[in-house]
């Protein structure tokens, strides 16, 4: 075998490599567009917490099992849509942007640390506490699906539901008169 050949060889196994990594977190680079670009749209008075929240949340992408970045996807989708569709306050809606992208984050990296930990493997001797982690490990991996779904909420009904405009003494007159001037 040639040395051209041989680093030919190594040349396009580095691109596997490079590839295959890709492939393997593809969560994690649908995420990084999405989190940049909150970055910047964010005001400056927001950014470093948005910034905070972006790297938390690739950070969890990156180490997290399955769902989590898979999720991190969604709300970062969903998020986009929200900021897009709000117009009533959309200072607040960029803060549960920030709020609901960084818990999920830290939860996340919570639940790698936990799976990481291996405690399932240190306690097999006593069997009420294998009883225990195996409830704990329910209720963990239901909430790595059940958080995102509140997240998702949170963000429809900042939205969606918006108190009512003007003083409090018109609207009472507009409800009780139905909308019609006597």
């Amino acid at each position: 075998m040639s040395a051209v050949l041989n680093g030919l060889y190594w040349v396009v196994n580095g691109f596997l490599v490079i590839i295959f990594f890709l492939a393997d977190h593809l969560a994690t680079v649908l995420l990084l567009p999405a989190a940049a670009a909150f970055v910047f749209i964010t005001p400056a008075a927001q950014r470093s917490w948005a910034l905070g929240a972006s790297g938390m949340a690739l950070a969890a992408s990156l180490i997290a099992p399955a769902p989590v970045p898979v999720f991190l996807v969604v709300v970062a989708l969903v998020s986009a849509a929200a900021l897009y569709l709000e117009h009533y306050n959309r200072p607040a809606a960029q803060w549960n942007v920030v709020r609901g992208v960084s818990l999920y984050s830290l939860a996340g990296l919570g639940f790698a640390l936990w799976r990481g930990s291996h405690v399932m493997d240190a306690i097999q001797t006593d069997s009420m506490m294998v009883q225990g982690a195996t409830y704990l490990n329910a209720i963990i991996g239901i909430a790595m699906y059940v958080f995102p779904l509140g997240i998702v909420v949170l963000l429809a009904q900042s939205v969606l539901a918006h108190p009512p405009v003007g003083k409090p003494e018109d609207i009472l007159n507009q409800i009780r008169t139905r909308g019609k001037d006597r």
